[in-house]
C-alpha cells in the first residue's frame, strides 16, 4: 500500500535527504528536486555539532553499511562549549544539556554529541539515492489540489505528486505560497567561515578546541571568535571503503573551523542583502547592486580578502587569535550575514507542508539547526509512513507532524535569538504576529 504514495522534496540539504531515506526505508515512492547543479556546487559549511536528535536520526534512517561510515567519520566529543579570553586561555567549560522530550529511547549515561563535517555527512545521506534526487531543478510554484500536488520548475518541467515538503531553506518557494505569513528577518549578525588545517591548528589553539563541541572568545563588543574541531576517527574514504564498498567518497583532512562574527558594522564592506547561517554566499559572487564604492561588498570578495577582513576584525585582540585566522586556507573562506525566521503558527495543514530552515530557520548560537532540520525528517517520515499503511489519513499525519514541529521548531528559535542577543547582540525577535 506503501507505494500508492508519492511525496515529492524541495531541497536536497541535510533535513530533506533524512526524510528522503526515512520515506525509502519504510517503502514510499520519493523524489528530490534541488537547485544546486551538484552536491559541491556552492558553500555549504563545515564543522557541524549534532546533539541526540541528529545522531538518533541518522541511526534511525541509515542502513548498516551507511551508520557504519557515519560512526566511523564522527568525533564524539565532550559534552562542553569553552569559553576563552581573547588571548585564546580558558576561562570556563560549559556542560551542555540535551533535552529532547520523547523524540528517541531513553538511555542510562551521559548525552552524546559529535562533530562532523557537513560535506562528508551530505555524502552519506546521499549515498544510493541517485534514482530520486535530481540536481539543476529549481522549484518556482505549485499547484495543490484534493488529487494531490504538481510542482513547476524553472526548466519547464513538473512532477506530481501527493505531499510536496518544502525542505528549501531560508528562501523556500515553498513557504513563500504555502505561509506567506512566515516571515524571516535580519539577525544583524555577519560572519565570516574558515578552516584551519589540524596539522597548522593544533600547536596554536587550547586543548579543549579538539576535544570539546566548541570553543568561544568575545571581546566588549561581542565580536566572537569561534572555533570548532573536526576529526576524522577514521577517514571518510577509508571508511567508505571498509564498510561500503562502491560508495562514493571525498577525500577530506582533519581540520579546525574558525568563526569571526559579531554586528554588521564591524565588518567592512558589508551590505544588506542577507542570508542564512545554512545558506552562505559565496565569496567570489558579484553583487552590482549593492557594491561599495570600491565596487565589490564583502560578500563579493575574495577568499583571500574575507580572511583579512576577518583578521583585521581581531587587531585590538592580542596577537595570537588574529595571527591564527591569518594561518587558514585563504581558499576556505566564505561570509554568512544571519537571519532567523519569526515564530507562527501554520494554518490548517494541506497536502504541502514544511521542513527545517523553510519554516523555523534559527541563527546557530546553539548549534542546533541542522539537528531539528533532521528530527523533522524523521518525525515527517513516520508519520507519513502511517498514512502510506492506513493507520491514519494524509491530513491527520501532516497535522500531527505540523504540530510538533512548530512547538519545539520555534522554541528553539526563540532559545537562539535570547542566546544570539546575550553572546553576539543579535537583533531580538519581533513580536509575534
Amino acid at each position: 500500500m506503501s507505494a500508492q504514495l508519492r511525496v515529492l522534496i524541495a531541497g536536497a540539504g541535510l533535513g530533506g535527504l533524512t526524510l528522503a531515506r526515512s520515506l525509502r526505508g519504510h517503502g514510499i515512492d520519493v523524489a528530490v528536486f534541488e537547485r544546486d547543479a551538484s552536491p559541491w556546487d556552492r558553500p555549504q559549511g563545515y564543522r557541524l555539532h549534532l546533539d541526540a536528535d541528529a545522531i538518533n536520526a541518522a541511526r534511525e534512517v541509515l542502513p548498516d553499511d551507511l551508520r557504519a561510515v557515519f560512526e566511523a567519520t564522527a568525533q564524539y566529543t565532550e559534552p562542553f562549549t569553552t569559553i576563552l579570553a581573547p588571548d585564546l586561555s580558558v576561562i570556563k567549560r560549559l556542560p551542555t544539556h540535551d533535552e529532547h522530550g520523547d523524540v528517541w529511547p531513553g538511555h542510562d549515561g551521559t548525552a552524546v554529541h559529535a562533530n562532523v563535517d557537513r560535506a562528508t555527512l551530505r555524502q552519506i545521506l546521499l549515498a544510493g539515492l541517485d534514482d530520486a534526487v535530481h540536481f539543476g531543478r529549481t522549484l518556482e510554484r505549485y499547484e495543490s489540489t484534493a488529487e494531490g500536488v504538481t510542482a513547476f520548475f524553472a526548466d519547464g518541467s513538473t512532477a506530481h505528486g501527493d505531499v510536496l515538503v518544502g525542505a528549501d531553506g531560508i528562501r523556500s518557494a515553498v513557504r513563500r505560497q504555502r505561509a506567506p505569513y512566515c516571515e524571516t528577518v535580519d539577525a544583524g549578525i555577519t560572519a565570516i567561515y574558515g578552516r584551519l588545517p589540524m596539522a597548522t591548528a593544533e600547536p596554536l589553539v587550547p586543548a579543549e578546541t579538539l576535544k570539546d563541541i566548541f570553543t568561544v572568545a568575545t571581546d566588549e563588543r561581542k565580536v566572537f571568535l569561534g572555533l570548532g574541531s573536526v576529526r576524522f576517527a577514521t577517514s571518510p574514504t577509508e571508511a567508505a571503503e571498509r564498510h561500503a564498498p562502491g560508495i562514493p567518497m571525498r577525500h577530506q583532512d582533519d581540520y579546525v573551523v574558525c568563526i569571526v562574527g559579531g554586528r554588521h558594522e564591524f565588518f567592512a564592506g558589508g551590505d544588506s542583502d542577507t542570508v542564512s547561517d545554512t545558506d552562505p554566499a559565496p565569496a567570489s559572487a558579484p553583487d552590482p547592486a549593492s557594491a561599495s564604492d570600491t565596487g565589490r561588498t564583502a560578500r563579493a570578495r575574495s577568499g583571500e580578502e574575507l580572511r583579512e577582513i576577518a583578521a583585521r576584525t581581531l587587531q585590538d585582540w592580542p596577537a595570537g587569535a588574529a595571527g591564527l585566522v591569518r594561518r587558514a586556507d585563504p581558499a576556505s573562506f566564505f561570509l554568512v550575514e544571519m537571519r532567523t525566521s519569526v515564530p507562527a503558527a501554520l494554518d490548517t495543514p494541506v497536502n504541502v507542508t514544511l521542513l527545517g530552515d523553510a519554516i523555523h530557520a534559527m541563527t546557530p548560537t546553539l548549534g542546533r539547526g541542522a539537528n531539528i532540520a533532521m528530527r523533522d525528517g524523521v518525525l515527517l517520515g513516520r508519520e507519513l509512513a502511517k498514512a502510506a499503511d492506513g493507520r491514519t489519513s494524509l491530513a491527520e499525519a501532516l497535522t500531527a507532524y505540523e504540530r510538533e514541529m512548530t512547538a519545539y521548531g520555534f522554541s528553539v528559535v526563540r532559545e537562539a535569538a535570547r542566546t544570539g542577543e546575550q553572546r553576539m547582540a543579535q537583533n531580538p525577535l519581533p513580536e509575534q504576529r
